[in-house]
């Protein structure tokens, strides 16, 4: 209870002072009020923390792509072997059999 009554001492001394009370109300209007306040930063830094992490897994796929990429611009016969896996392409005079599970 004491600790209580010094607190509001010490809160009521901030106020009576024009400069404190002014300090309280700029802080209480920043962080509660304003368009851009403190729930709103927060939020934000969440959402920017998330969308680092996408960008990032984003870039190694993309990496990922790039080196498939030039590993068929050098070599055919991979280009021969992802076209006829992927799209079922075949040699003429060739059949081909397709195993669905």
């Amino acid at each position: 209870m004491q600790k209580l009554k010094v607190i509001y001492e010490f809160v009521l001394g901030i106020l009576k002072n024009r400069y404190g009370a002014a300090t309280v109300l700029a802080l209480g209007w920043i962080t509660f009020i304003s368009d851009i306040d403190l729930p709103f930063i927060i939020g934000e830094q969440i959402e920017l923390k998330k969308m680092t992490i996408e960008v990032q897994k984003i870039t190694e796929k993309n990496d990922d792509l790039i080196l498939k990429l030039i590993e068929i611009d050098e070599n055919p016969k991979v280009l021969e072997r992802i076209a006829r896996e992927r799209y079922f392409m075949k040699k003429p005079f060739e059949e081909v059999y397709r195993i669905v599970d």
